[in-house]
């Protein structure tokens, strides 16, 4: 869906505080911005990394207070994007400046809306979200699930400003911890198998540029073929595996290591992780 048709049949105009401007939260800022075509004097952002803070100022001339009660006090959507482990304090500081009119929307891994619900102690809407760093060029996927409070105008302000950073999906809670795993941590699962193959290709005896270009663009390829084409990934796989040749060589090598259960097991740790973030 394209994402100002949707802002436009969906979205009344409210302000919106960021609190926390790392890597996500400076996405989403610029996603208001530069694509949601949210304006200027409708973000407020707060972080204690003020060179953070001053970059977005410059860049795109937002709003900026020193702190996160004042931010939290004065906007109608609150995005959370602290660490997990910041949030404790960070709702101890805010919860006696918020209100039933007022929506959470938080981006941590692991904390749960109940138990945001409890420590805000307010019957305060709270959406939460788990996206990933292709964010950053607008190319994500957010997952979010609702809270006890939340109602449809929380839900659809909150797709307003994640339409713009990429894809939306709606799930049940219980998910939110798996998709952490799979979607939230994946990006770096691509990365980590891409910084392998390009040593690979060093170790080839290709130069560094030329190996770098050629996973690059490997990886976008097959990305993009794996969700144009009508067919599944395995059929996909088994196309380029040809009897008796290279990639059979490779992906029988990757099975007698056991490969796919390494990914896995790493895959289910991630999610246990998240699990343990949510009960600190």
């Amino acid at each position: 869906m394209d994402i100002l048709f949707y802002i436009m049949n969906n979205r009344d105009d409210f302000s919106v505080a960021v609190i926390g401007v790392g890597n996500m939260g400076s996405a989403l800022v610029r996603g208001m911005i530069l694509r949601a075509k949210f304006s200027k004097e409708q973000i407020t952002i707060c972080d204690l990394d003020e060179k953070k803070v001053e970059a977005l100022v410059e860049d795109l001339g937002v709003k900026f207070v020193s702190s996160a009660r004042e931010a939290a006090e004065k906007t109608e959507l609150i995005i959370l994007a602290a660490k997990p482990q910041a949030f404790p304090k960070l709702l101890s500081e805010i919860s006696n400046f918020l209100n039933i009119n007022q929506t959470i929307m938080s981006i941590a891994a692991g904390v749960t809306t109940a138990s945001i619900e409890q420590k805000i102690g307010k019957q305060i809407p709270v959406v939460r979200v788990m996206p990933n760093l292709p964010a950053l060029i607008g190319k994500g996927v957010s997952v979010y699930c609702r809270g006890s409070y939340t109602s449809d105008r929380d839900t659809n302000r909150s797709k307003a400003i994640l339409m713009s950073v990429g894809k939306t999906i709606e799930a049940k809670e219980s998910l939110l911890d798996p998709v952490t795993a799979l979607s939230g941590t994946g990006p770096a699962y691509i990365f980590h198998t891409m910084e392998a193959m390009i040593q690979s290709g060093i170790e080839m005896g290709i130069d560094k540029e030329t190996a770098i270009d050629l996973v690059q663009q490997t990886v976008l390829g097959s990305a993009k073929l794996a969700i144009k084409s009508e067919r599944n990934i395995t059929s996909l796989r088994e196309d380029v595996t040809s009897k008796g040749g290279t990639t059979e060589a490779a992906i029988s090598y990757l099975r007698k290591k056991q490969y796919s259960d390494i990914v896995i097991n790493a895959i289910l740790e991630a999610e246990k992780r998240s699990q343990e973030l949510g009960d600190s």
